[in-house]
């Protein structure tokens, strides 16, 4: 099928044939407004199954190709809260850095501002378990970036129920990290409400 009836399908098909025709569809040829409008509209699993079209790493994509699908993800957690659009997000920007786009710095301290002031919104909602879907699928693979990492600290110091996860189980998140920032992240975990630095980190370095 061509791009117009798979996107014909989506459009206005049954729902094993929206799922069927997203789970082929060449999303770097559909519009950007067409994505806005099935991110806004589609029902969860198609939304996922767009989320999962997102061509993050494509061999042979140029930097703005990159960016494009590092705002569609974005825009497409922000609205659904769906991971499967977080874990191409960060997909999408480790493509950026993969081909030394030189935007690729500045897009990774635009997505950790985003990211701090989103994890904000959702705790005053006490959405816990979109919080926990940014634990897994962000903190626990990315604080070796120094944007995230220090988003990550500015989130621990605001926020005591992190605070407490880190602090009592310290190598969920800060085992591959350089002493020096380990301290610095439960240090601000206490001051947060966490336990105490001493007592988190003995628990650290234990291991």
């Amino acid at each position: 099928m061509s791009t117009a009836d798979l996107v014909a399908e989506v459009q206005d098909g049954a729902p094993a044939r929206r799922l069927a025709a997203l789970s082929v569809i060449d999303l770097a040829e559909v519009s950007p407004s067409t994505i806005e409008d099935w991110i806004r509209t589609l029902p969860d699993p198609e939304a996922n199954e767009l989320a999962g079209a997102i061509p993050a790493q494509r061999p042979g994509a140029s930097c703005q190709e990159d960016l494009r699908w590092v705002e569609v993800a974005r825009l497409g957690y922000e609205r659904r809260r769906l991971p499967t659009f977080l874990v191409m997000l960060f997909s999408s920007l480790e493509a950026m850095e993969a081909r030394e786009c030189a935007e690729a710095a500045q897009v990774w301290e635009r997505i950790a501002d985003w990211l701090a002031d989103l994890y904000e919104r959702i705790a005053d909602r006490d959405d816990y378990e979109s919080l926990d879907d940014i634990a897994l699928f962000v903190f626990e693979n990315y604080l070796d970036r120094d944007a995230i990492f220090e988003a990550f600290c500015s989130i621990v110091s605001q926020n005591e129920r992190l605070a407490i996860q880190v602090s009592t189980n310290p190598l969920l998140f800060l085992a591959d990290l350089p002493p020096a920032r380990q301290r610095a992240v439960l240090e601000e975990a206490e001051r947060a409400g966490g336990l105490p630095l001493r007592q988190s980190w003995e628990s650290l370095t234990e291991f």
